[in-house]
């Protein structure tokens, strides 16, 4: 055990850290090695500590949310890796018309949540319906944490809906070891896209600013939406969502698709590679750019099924994809 181990077992505390830890139970893929450490962090005060123990010790860490578009190496992870299960959700406020003593009403209009960046996007999404709040409804069935879906502004193409369009400001840990609030443009979200993806800072908590609803409305809209997502994207089996990022509209034009569609999956499909396989990693067969384990699947096989993709996708269009999936290098 290294030095660096040690001074993080110090100051987190060997009753909290699992050795060894093998990581494809905490992906929607099922693939990876063991971590060298494991800490699982309940709180934001948690969350960092156990990062500023890693930056401390000069030791690799990585924040691992609802595992969703994640790939480790089926090498390990050589360091610490945090699993954030902050799980609070918190009114901060609202705004509306006060209460008049003339019509004996009052009207909000607005509910500002405070929501910790481990909570889940489902469990969020189920709490806003339950408290008659809309704006987070067309979320519903979408894996993962707010802090993935700040991370890669995850959205809801068919409604139009993105993650950021409610994100008011955030309190983030960022290298320098010091908290901090910032407004939601602080992110610059774009598709797919968000500074912190470039910046590594890490989202401690979120603010998100809803509207007042009717519950019956939003769950309609909230299993229509679900009701979508099962119809167009494979279920029942181990996948990381999409694996490649829409291209550019400039792309799409030059490419004349139908309708100057930027669909990663049309590319995909269009060049036969529907179905295509290596190893036990594969395209699905029923949206082409969904990456599939089909049971004992490795990196090493998803690594090169991306390989080959991008090579074919270069040849037929000239053009590069990019793929959606985050891949942890392994770090020795």
């Amino acid at each position: 055990m290294t030095g660096n181990y040690k001074k993080i077992i110090n100051s987190l505390g060997k009753n909290r850290i699992r050795f060894n830890e093998i990581l494809s139970g905490y992906t929607s893929l099922k693939i990876g090695g063991p971590a060298d450490l494991f800490f699982k962090a309940s709180t934001v005060e948690s969350l960092v500590e156990a990062v500023l123990a890693a930056r401390n010790s000069h030791t690799p860490f990585f924040v691992l949310g609802g595992g969703t578009n994640i790939l480790f190496p089926d090498e390990g992870f050589r360091g610490l890796v945090i699993k954030n299960e902050t799980s609070r959700i918190r009114l901060r406020g609202l705004t509306g018309r006060k209460y008049e003593k003339k019509t004996q009403s009052s009207f909000v209009d607005k509910v500002y949540l405070e929501v910790d960046s481990g909570v889940s996007i489902n469990r969020l999404v189920r709490f806003s319906i339950e408290q008659n709040l809309a704006g987070m409804e067309y979320f519903l069935g979408q894996p993962g944490t707010v802090g993935g879906a700040v991370f890669i502004n995850a959205h809801n193409m068919k409604e139009g809906a993105f993650f950021a369009d409610r994100l008011i400001s955030a309190r983030i840990y960022g290298k320098d070891c010091e908290e901090k609030n910032v407004p939601g443009e602080y992110f610059r979200f774009g598709y797919d896209r968000s500074a912190i993806q470039k910046t590594g800072e890490i989202v401690l908590t979120v603010t998100l600013e809803l509207k007042i609803g009717y519950k019956k409305l939003l769950w309609e809209k909230a299993k229509s939406c679900l009701e979508y997502r099962f119809k167009t994207q494979p279920g029942g089996v181990f996948t990381c969502g999409c694996l490649f990022r829409n291209i550019k509209h400039s792309d799409a034009i030059r490419l004349v698709t139908p309708g100057y569609t930027c669909s990663a999956g049309f590319l995909l499909e269009s060049a036969g590679l529907k179905g295509k396989a290596v190893g036990r990693a594969m395209l699905s067969s029923h949206h082409a750019n969904f990456l599939i384990n089909m049971g004992g699947a490795t990196a090493a096989d998803v690594l090169k099924l991306i390989a080959l993709i991008k090579n074919k996708i270069t040849q037929k269009y000239g053009l590069e994809l990019e793929p959606e999936l985050v891949i942890v290098r392994s770090l020795n």
